[in-house]
Protein backbone atom coordinates (compact mmCIF):
# COMPACT_ATOMS: atom_id res chain seq x y z
CA UNK A 1 0.00 0.00 0.00
CA UNK A 2 1.24 3.65 -1.19
CA UNK A 3 1.82 6.47 1.20
CA UNK A 4 -0.83 9.61 0.68
CA UNK A 5 0.82 12.00 -1.29
CA UNK A 6 1.78 14.85 0.88
CA UNK A 7 -0.49 18.23 0.65
CA UNK A 8 2.44 20.59 0.38
CA UNK A 9 5.33 20.72 -2.20
CA UNK A 10 9.11 21.44 -1.44
CA UNK A 11 10.44 23.95 -3.69
CA UNK A 12 14.05 25.50 -3.10
CA UNK A 13 15.37 28.85 -3.49
CA UNK A 14 18.77 29.18 -5.55
CA UNK A 15 20.12 30.08 -2.34
CA UNK A 16 18.77 27.24 -0.63
CA UNK A 17 20.26 24.87 -3.59
CA UNK A 18 23.86 26.30 -2.96
CA UNK A 19 23.39 24.97 1.02
CA UNK A 20 22.25 21.67 0.17
CA UNK A 21 24.65 21.37 -2.28
CA UNK A 22 27.61 22.16 0.29
CA UNK A 23 25.94 19.64 3.12
CA UNK A 24 28.09 16.63 3.91
CA UNK A 25 25.80 13.49 2.31
CA UNK A 26 24.47 12.12 5.80
CA UNK A 27 22.98 15.54 6.90
CA UNK A 28 21.68 15.75 3.06
CA UNK A 29 19.84 12.09 3.55
CA UNK A 30 18.48 13.62 7.01
CA UNK A 31 17.35 16.66 5.20
CA UNK A 32 15.39 14.73 2.97
CA UNK A 33 13.67 12.80 5.50
CA UNK A 34 12.77 15.60 7.20
CA UNK A 35 11.36 17.17 3.90
CA UNK A 36 9.53 14.76 3.15
CA UNK A 37 8.35 13.40 6.23
CA UNK A 38 7.35 15.91 7.94
CA UNK A 39 7.84 19.44 6.57
CA UNK A 40 5.66 18.42 2.98
CA UNK A 41 2.92 17.35 5.10
CA UNK A 42 2.65 19.60 8.37
CA UNK A 43 4.68 22.34 7.83
CA UNK A 44 3.54 24.36 10.83
CA UNK A 45 3.35 21.89 13.38
CA UNK A 46 6.86 20.89 12.44
CA UNK A 47 7.89 24.57 12.79
CA UNK A 48 8.49 27.56 15.12
CA UNK A 49 7.59 30.53 13.69
CA UNK A 50 10.21 33.38 13.35
CA UNK A 51 10.62 37.10 14.52
CA UNK A 52 12.04 40.71 13.75
CA UNK A 53 13.14 40.61 10.39
CA UNK A 54 12.48 37.15 9.35
CA UNK A 55 9.15 37.39 10.62
CA UNK A 56 6.89 34.99 8.15
CA UNK A 57 9.39 32.39 8.19
CA UNK A 58 9.74 29.35 9.62
CA UNK A 59 12.23 26.73 10.99
CA UNK A 60 12.73 23.83 11.91
CA UNK A 61 16.09 22.39 13.76
CA UNK A 62 17.28 18.62 13.26
CA UNK A 63 20.72 17.05 13.85
CA UNK A 64 23.22 20.24 14.61
CA UNK A 65 21.38 22.22 11.30
CA UNK A 66 18.12 24.55 10.82
CA UNK A 67 15.99 25.12 7.90
CA UNK A 68 14.47 28.32 7.32
CA UNK A 69 11.39 28.02 4.80
CA UNK A 70 8.19 29.95 4.11
CA UNK A 71 4.28 28.46 3.67
CA UNK A 72 2.10 29.23 1.19
CA UNK A 73 -0.87 27.47 1.88
CA UNK A 74 -2.83 28.78 -0.97
CA UNK A 75 -0.19 27.47 -3.38
CA UNK A 76 0.41 24.31 -1.28
CA UNK A 77 4.16 24.97 -1.30
CA UNK A 78 7.12 25.15 1.10
CA UNK A 79 9.73 27.23 -0.06
CA UNK A 80 13.11 26.15 2.03
CA UNK A 81 15.15 29.42 1.63
CA UNK A 82 17.89 28.24 4.16
CA UNK A 83 19.91 25.63 5.61
CA UNK A 84 23.01 25.54 7.33
CA UNK A 85 24.36 24.85 10.96
CA UNK A 86 22.40 26.13 13.87
CA UNK A 87 25.23 27.27 16.59
CA UNK A 88 25.37 30.46 16.44
CA UNK A 89 29.03 31.28 16.62
CA UNK A 90 29.34 29.22 13.31
CA UNK A 91 30.76 31.75 11.23
CA UNK A 92 28.33 30.90 8.83
CA UNK A 93 25.08 30.89 10.80
CA UNK A 94 22.32 30.74 8.81
CA UNK A 95 20.56 33.37 10.33
CA UNK A 96 23.62 35.34 9.48
CA UNK A 97 23.03 34.44 5.97
CA UNK A 98 19.61 34.87 5.24
CA UNK A 99 18.78 38.18 7.06
CA UNK A 100 20.82 40.68 5.05
CA UNK A 101 19.40 38.60 1.32
CA UNK A 102 16.04 39.37 3.31
CA UNK A 103 16.05 43.17 3.84
CA UNK A 104 17.67 43.19 0.27
CA UNK A 105 15.45 41.47 -1.60
CA UNK A 106 16.61 38.95 -2.65
CA UNK A 107 15.11 36.04 -1.56
CA UNK A 108 11.70 37.57 -2.25
CA UNK A 109 13.02 37.73 -5.89
CA UNK A 110 13.82 33.79 -5.25
CA UNK A 111 10.94 32.77 -4.51
CA UNK A 112 9.06 34.53 -7.04
CA UNK A 113 11.51 32.39 -9.30
CA UNK A 114 10.63 28.86 -7.84
CA UNK A 115 6.86 30.06 -7.82
CA UNK A 116 6.97 30.94 -11.32
CA UNK A 117 8.90 27.42 -12.02
CA UNK A 118 6.57 25.64 -10.81
CA UNK A 119 3.69 27.03 -12.83
CA UNK A 120 5.24 26.33 -16.19
CA UNK A 121 5.50 22.43 -15.20
CA UNK A 122 2.56 21.22 -16.97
Amino acid sequence: MRAPEPPYTILFTSAAKNDVGSLDGSIRNRLKGVLTKKLAHDPEGYGTPLRSVLAGFWKHEFASHRIIYRIYPEEAVVIVCAVGKRQSEHAFDVYQQLEPMVKAGKIAQQIIAAMQDVKRKP
